[in-house]
């Protein structure tokens, strides 16, 4: 899951709305994460919504309600973020160095809808602090489906990927990765792909709806014939091992410990950093649970560790990945 950044909750399923508001929030069930790597900054974003926006709950939001977003970025980010959503409550806090870093947050509005300003880096709080809080309606902090009381101004689509996210789980879920031809390889990464672009702000029902279908579609086919592309009489994956050419870099850190004759895809059972062939993360933004990479077919030893590697000069541990 886009910017490096720490994950915000927004389907509060821990929030006790029979709490007074400076203390709505149970953090029992909250996952902790870490911030960048010095552990102690964090970029915010403030802005203010451009006209008066109504939430599934019924309540409406006026224009200049105060909103905000944050990121654990170790550079400024980007000021416009799309796919990034502004919050209507959030409040951060924790213990930095320790990444028992706990953010809270619900009520996300596109940036379609924000005057927002210019991002400013602040020490990310040992004890928790609220950044905004607007509301502790439990409707509208677990929701994005926000829209102008205005008809006249313009509205941001919101889509319901429910059914999406449902379709997307059963597929990687009965496909066999392993064992696919090129035709289907080729599909898998069309999917995942725009699987991840129908998740962002803004996109119409009717983009949801078509890939959900194809989804669905394909995973019918599979179960059939076993093959995602209908008509596909490849028994076999046959796509090339070229990636493995790059495998013997000049450098002595990478070895590969054990050869695979064919390229493939997989899925990830855990969320997985990626890694230089020297054994250097990346980045902090991490690949999700459940997405599909598509490996050359070897496994290679860095740091005394096993990986595959997914691309040119990236690497994952081997120990994500799910077995077929």
């Amino acid at each position: 899951m886009k910017k490096n950044k720490r994950i915000i909750f927004a389907t509060i399923t821990a929030l006790s709305l029979a709490a007074p508001m400076a203390a709505i929030f149970n953090f029992d069930n909250v996952q902790t994460v870490s911030a960048n790597h010095q552990g102690t900054k964090v970029w915010l974003q403030y802005g203010t919504l451009k006209y008066a926006l109504k939430g599934p709950s019924g309540r409406v939001y006026p224009a200049g309600t105060k909103v905000v977003r944050e990121l654990s970025n170790d550079n400024i980010p980007p000021t416009s973020l799309p796919s990034e959503p502004f919050y209507l409550t959030l409040e951060i806090g924790g213990i930095p160095g320790n990444q028992l870093l706990q953010d809270v947050g619900g009520g996300q509005i596109a940036e379609a809808y924000v005057n927002y300003e210019d991002w400013h880096e602040i020490d990310y709080p040992a004890d928790n602090v609220v950044l905004v809080q607007n509301t502790s309606d439990y409707t509208d902090l677990k929701s994005s489906d926000f829209h102008p009381v205005d008809s006249s101004n313009p509205d941001v689509p919101y889509a319901n990927i429910d059914k999406l996210d449902d379709a997307f789980a059963h597929y990687t879920d009965d496909i066999n990765f392993s064992k696919l031809s090129k035709a289907d390889i080729d599909l898998c990464a069309k999917l995942q792909k725009d699987y991840n672009a129908a998740k962002g702000m803004g996109v119409p029902q009717s983009t949801v709806d078509a890939l959900t279908k194809e989804i669905n579609d394909a995973v019918a086919n599979y179960k059939k014939t076993g093959h995602l592309v209908s008509g596909n009489s490849d028994s076999g994956n046959s796509s090339s091992s070229s990636n493995s050419s790059n495998s013997n870099s000049g450098s002595t850190t990478v070895t590969p410990a054990k050869r695979k004759s064919k390229s493939r895809f997989v899925k990830l059972r855990k969320a997985s950093y990626q890694y230089t062939h020297k054994g250097k993360r990346v980045s902090k933004k991490k690949l999700k649970k459940g997405a599909i990479v598509k490996i050359n077919g070897k496994t290679y030893r860095i740091k005394k560790k096993t990986f595959y590697r997914i691309g040119k000069n990236r690497y994952i541990r081997a120990v994500n990945v799910a077995k077929k």
